[in-house]
């Protein structure tokens, strides 16, 4: 029996996304941010292949956000950085039962439902760890991991390359998916100006 968990681990509000501050006032840049999130829960909402949904975070308005997404809401330890925040929802999903992992970041315009069933349809396979890269091909912009638990997670400076030097480590399976939805996130004011030109609403329910 399979039972996948996905992570979203989410900053807090007011330091996301700094890097659009040259083009966006804050409170443009706070929508946005809340735009992707709850588009994201949306998308894995309605996603057969995953059981539930884990949001940690320090920011308490973000947590409310995903209460209300029916994702399960947990505040991050102090102290703790992103790798350990995964680690900690990690530890939580496995005490709930999960046999595979999805971590993803909130800030996936394009991510759709077949993009997640996709990124986990693993159920033949006992160890493995899948990752979909950045488009530059530097970070890290999906993992799923099964069983949950055996992997360090390598999130930071180039972590595409550290979370294959980890799977190796570890003699897991590697796939490495190039799926271009997960792989578009919006970072940079480029990365903005592309989403535009594709006429694409964050609003769209077609997810």
């Amino acid at each position: 029996f399979m039972s996948n968990w996905a992570i979203v681990p989410v900053k807090e509000i007011s330091s996301s996304k700094s890097r659009l501050s040259t083009v966006l006032a804050d409170i443009d840049r706070e929508t946005l941010v809340i735009d992707l999130f709850i588009r994201t829960l949306s998308v894995l909402q309605i996603v057969n292949s995953i059981e539930k949904t884990i949001v940690i975070s320090r920011d308490s308005d973000m947590l409310d956000l995903a209460t209300k997404s029916e994702a399960l809401a947990i505040r991050e330890n102090d102290n703790s950085d992103l790798n350990s925040a995964i680690q900690q929802a990690t530890f939580d999903a496995i005490s709930f039962g999960s046999t595979g992992i999805l971590v993803l970041p909130a800030d996936l315009p394009l991510l759709s439902v077949d993009d997640v069933n996709n990124m986990t349809d693993y159920e033949k396979l006992d160890k493995i760890l899948m990752i979909v890269p950045d488009r530059h091909g530097i970070g890290t912009n999906a993992l799923f991991v099964k069983p949950p638990g055996f992997l360090k997670y390598q999130f930071g400076v180039n972590s595409f390359v550290s979370h294959k030097r980890e799977a190796q480590r570890m003699k897991a399976e590697l796939f490495i998916n190039h799926y271009p939805n997960v792989e578009f996130d919006i970072d940079s004011p480029d990365d903005l100006r592309r989403l535009s030109e594709m006429d694409f609403s964050l609003h769209n329910e077609e997810v």
